[in-house]
C-alpha cells in the first residue's frame, strides 16, 4: 500500500510527517515550481507534476489499493484534480483536507471523504479510511441482498442485548422491516434484563427450528458465526461479529473484528460512516448493547467503544436503559446466585464454584460477573453443566493473566475454548471432559476444574 500525498500548496507540508510515520512507500507530488522545506523521511518520493492533468496520475499507476491525500485551495482546483484522478483509478480512497464547507466540490461518493484541517489530522485521517471502507462494504452488502425477498438475522441462543441490538441495526443499514428481516434464534430470550429490552424496545425475536431456514432466501449472523450451531448451520451469507473465528466456514462477506468490545460498537461504526441518522429506540439498543458486553465500558474496551458510546449517549432513552438494568430475579435465578456462593472455594484469588446441571446456560458467565465482587477475588472460574456440555466462565480483573491464553493452555484446542485477557468460555462436551480427565463421578467435576485452572496459574501465561 502507497500513501500519495498531493499538496498544491505548502501549507501543509510540515504537517506530514505526522500522519505517515512508518508507512514503507510515500509519494508526494506537488506542482512543479513549488519549493519544500526538509521535512521528509527517507520512506518518500517527491513528484513534480501538473495536478490538473490525468497522465501524471496515470504515470504513478494508482490502484484501489493506494491512499490519497489531497490539498488545494480552491474549490475548483479540488473539483479538477479528483476528475484527473477520478479517470485513472475511480475506488482509490481519498481524503480531501479543507479549511471550510465552501471548499467542497461537488464529487460524492464512497471512496472520497472530506475532512476540516485540524491539530488531530493523522488520528483523523485514520478515522476516515476506516468510514470509506465501511461505505464500501455497506454498498456491498446491500448489493448482496438486494434481490433476496427475505432475510434471517439468526443469533445465538438465548440472545443478548449485543446480539438484539445488532440485528435491528443490520436490518435497518439494509433498509428492511421485519417482515423482510426477521431477527430469529433457535433459543428463546430467558434472562429477566434482556426480557425487559425487549418489551421496552418492542423488538421481535422469532424461535425458530432447523427446517424454518428453508424459507429464507440468505442467512446473516450478528454476535455470532456458524461453528456456534455445530452440524445445525455451517454457513452464513452475511456475517458481524466480535468474537474470534474458531473454524473454516462459507461466508460472502464478513466483519470480525475482535479488538472491539461489542458488535454494537462496529454496526454503529456504519452508520457513522455513512452519516446515517440513528432515531432513539436504535440509540438506546445500541448503547445497551455496547454497555453490557463492556460491562460499562470497563473491561475489554477498544477506542472505537468508547467513540460509539459517545456518539449514542446523548440520543438514547436513559430511563429505559435504567428499567432494564434493574430486572427482578426469578427463583430459579435466584438459587443459583444462593448456590454459587455456598459452593464457592476462594484460593489464592480465584474464586472456583460448580453449579452441577443448570437450565439456562447464561447464567453461568453472569455469575462469573457477579462473583468478581466477592473480597479478595481476582478471578472468578464457574462450571455447570448444560445439555450434555461442561460450560465453563472464567473472568478476571484486567491486571493478571491473560484469560484466553490460560483456557487454550488447558484445553489445548481453539474450537472448545477461547476468549480476551479479561474473560473467556470453555464449552465441551461432558463425556469428552470425562474421559480426557479420568473423570468417573459428575461430583469430582468441580475439583478437576480447580486442579487444572491453579496448575496453569502456577506457571507463566502473559
Amino acid at each position: 500500500m502507497r500513501y500519495i500525498v498531493i499538496f498544491e500548496t505548502s501549507l501543509l507540508v510540515h504537517q506530514i510527517p505526522e500522519f505517515i510515520l512508518g508507512e514503507e512507500e510515500v509519494i508526494l507530488l506537488v506542482k512543479e515550481r513549488l519549493v519544500l522545506p526538509r521535512v521528509f523521511h527517507k520512506n518518500t518520493k517527491i513528484v513534480h507534476g501538473d495536478l490538473l492533468k490525468s497522465d501524471t496520475y496515470q504515470k504513478l499507476l494508482i490502484s484501489p489499493d493506494d491512499r490519497i491525500i489531497l490539498q488545494a485551495d480552491k474549490r475548483e482546483t479540488l473539483e479538477n484534480i479528483l476528475q484527473s484522478i477520478l479517470k485513472v483509478c475511480d475506488s482509490v480512497p481519498i481524503v480531501v483536507l479543507i479549511t471550510s464547507g465552501r471548499e467542497v466540490p461537488p464529487l460524492h461518493q464512497v471512496n472520497i471523504s472530506y475532512l476540516y484541517i485540524n491539530d488531530q489530522l493523522r488520528k483523523e485521517i485514520s478515522k476516515e479510511w476506516l468510514y470509506i471502507r465501511n461505505r464500501e462494504w455497506t454498498h456491498k452488502i446491500i448489493e448482496l441482498t438486494k434481490g433476496a425477498e427475505h432475510i434471517l438475522i439468526l443469533t445465538q441462543h438465548d440472545p443478548d442485548p449485543d446480539a438484539l441490538a445488532s440485528g435491528i441495526a443490520l436490518r435497518t443499514l439494509l433498509g428492511r422491516n421485519r417482515v423482510t428481516a426477521p431477527i430469529g434464534s433457535f433459543g428463546k430470550v430467558t434472562r429477566s434484563e434482556n426480557l425487559n429490552m425487549i418489551r421496552l424496545l418492542d423488538i421481535h425475536c422469532n424461535i425458530i427450528d432447523q427446517q424454518s431456514l428453508s424459507n429464507y432466501a440468505m442467512l446473516a449472523m450478528v454476535d455470532v458465526q456458524p461453528p456456534y450451531f455445530g452440524e445445525n448451520v455451517l454457513k452464513a451469507d452475511i456475517i458481524f461479529d466480535h468474537h474470534h473465528q474458531v473454524a473454516r466456514y462459507e461466508c460472502s462477506f464478513k466483519d470480525i473484528r475482535v479488538q472491539y468490545g461489542a458488535t454494537s460498537t462496529i454496526l454503529s461504526e456504519y452508520f457513522v460512516s455513512n452519516d446515517i441518522k440513528i432515531n432513539q429506540r436504535l440509540a438506546t439498543a445500541l448503547l445497551y448493547g455496547i454497555k453490557s458486553d463492556t460491562f460499562m465500558l470497563d473491561r475489554e474496551v477498544n477506542p472505537a467503544d468508547i467513540d460509539a458510546f459517545t456518539y449514542l449517549y446523548p440520543i438514547a432513552n436513559h430511563n429505559l436503559i435504567r428499567r432494564m438494568d434493574h430486572p427482578s430475579l426469578n427463583p430459579e435465578e435466584m438459587s443459583s446466585y444462593i448456590k454459587v456462593l455456598r459452593e464457592q472455594k476462594l484460593i489464592d484469588k480465584v474464586l472456583f464454584s460448580h453449579l452441577g446441571l443448570v437450565k439456562q446456560e447464561d447464567i453461568i458467565p453472569r455469575l462469573a460477573d457477579f462473583c468478581l465482587q466477592v473480597g479478595g477475588a481476582e478471578w472468578s472460574v464457574i462450571s455447570g453443566l448444560f445439555q450434555k456440555n461442561l460450560v465453563i466462565s472464567v473472568r478476571n480483573v484486567g491486571y493478571v493473566k491473560n484469560a484466553g491464553e490460560v483456557v487454550k493452555k488447558i484445553f489445548q484446542d481453539s474450537s472448545i475454548a477461547g476468549g480476551h485477557r479479561t474473560m473467556a468460555k470453555v464449552v465441551m462436551p461432558l463425556k469428552d471432559f470425562n474421559k480426557a480427565f479420568g473423570i468417573v463421578k459428575n461430583k469430582e467435576i468441580g475439583d478437576k476444574i480447580v486442579k487444572l485452572f491453579r496448575k496453569v496459574f502456577k506457571e507463566k501465561v502473559k
